[in-house]
């Protein structure tokens, strides 16, 4: 099958990338930049989703596609970074963009969205998939926004769109100024790990484990909305912990109290389980082990 894949040399897109080459399949991947020369994909065009001529020239030169799995999205890496326009220029047009170019009916697409689309809600409770969304940035209501439109272009183009809510990811080559990076970031270089508050419960799903559930859905040909996540609570605090404990101790844990609201995001991942037999292969902190060898190797060469 031809598929055409953004976000190909992203955190995720490189873990489905090969999964799909891996399976035999012919993946397009577009993108605002080249892809790495070692990078799985077989055919790669440039073009910025944000652009719609470019996007439209990308579609000609390229061909059709049978399907779409559309991971790219902008994620401002810190909060100064989420900006209105941008967010909605990337991740709402961009998306607009893209299927318009390259969608077609009976198509089977998958869109990766966020569980930051639900906000802050209310505390110690799973979040089942309709909850009603209350993003607090402007990444996740370009989210919101770019989900409605895959909800209205099901019916109007008759194709079917998987939308994956993502919990926290973590694992290897993570660049998002988050908890776990931050904390692997201190721990290797033996500075304090600094937790603000920490109780809060948050849901971390592997980025290996978030590939196949991308090629769970897809390859089950899902429409609607799904949380994609393990289900388990962790707390911030016991996440820092387990992060010392595994980069050898050498950091202080450092307690403040807590600068903003937080509450507990855990979701609910009944549907997409039952809608594919999904489960994470691994269970956090499965895997941090490689996630502190390879920053601490990336430090080492600073």
């Amino acid at each position: 099958m031809r598929v055409l894949l953004t976000g190909a040399s992203g955190f995720l897109g490189r873990r489905v990338s090969e999964l799909l080459v891996g399976g035999g399949d012919d993946v397009v991947s577009i993108g605002r930049s080249g892809l790495h020369p070692d990078g799985p994909a077989r055919t790669h065009v440039v073009a910025d989703l944000s652009d719609a001529a470019q996007v439209e020239h990308a579609a000609r030169k390229s061909g059709d596609v049978d399907s779409i799995i559309h991971l790219a999205a902008l994620v401002p890496k810190h909060a100064a970074e989420d900006l209105a326009a941008t967010a909605f220029a990337a991740n709402l047009m961009g998306s607009v963009h893209l299927f318009s170019a390259f969608g077609r009916q009976g198509q089977a697409n998958v869109f990766a969205s966020t569980a930051e689309v639900y906000g802050l809600p209310e505390p110690h409770e799973p979040i089942l998939e309709d909850t009603a969304p209350q993003p607090r940035s402007w990444y996740g209501a370009s989210k919101v926004a770019a989900e409605i439109y895959c909800r209205t272009l099901e019916r109007h183009d008759q194709m079917r769109i998987a939308i994956l809510r993502f919990t926290v990811l973590y694992g290897t080559g993570d660049m998002i100024q988050r908890a776990i990076p931050n904390f692997v970031g201190s721990a290797v270089r033996h500075e304090p790990i600094r937790v603000f508050g920490g109780e809060e419960l948050r849901d971390y799903l592997h980025v290996d484990d978030a590939a196949r559930a991308v090629m769970a859905a897809w390859r089950g040909r899902l429409s609607g909305t799904y949380n994609v996540g393990s289900g388990k609570g962790v707390s911030v605090r016991d996440a820092a912990s387990a992060v010392l404990r595994l980069a050898g101790g050498r950091s202080a844990l450092e307690q403040h109290p807590r600068q903003k609201p937080a509450t507990d995001i855990v979701l609910d991942v009944t549907r997409f389980r039952e809608a594919t037999g999904f489960s994470p292969a691994r269970v956090f902190p499965d895997g941090l082990e490689e996630q502190i060898a390879s920053a601490a190797a990336a430090d080492a060469r600073l």
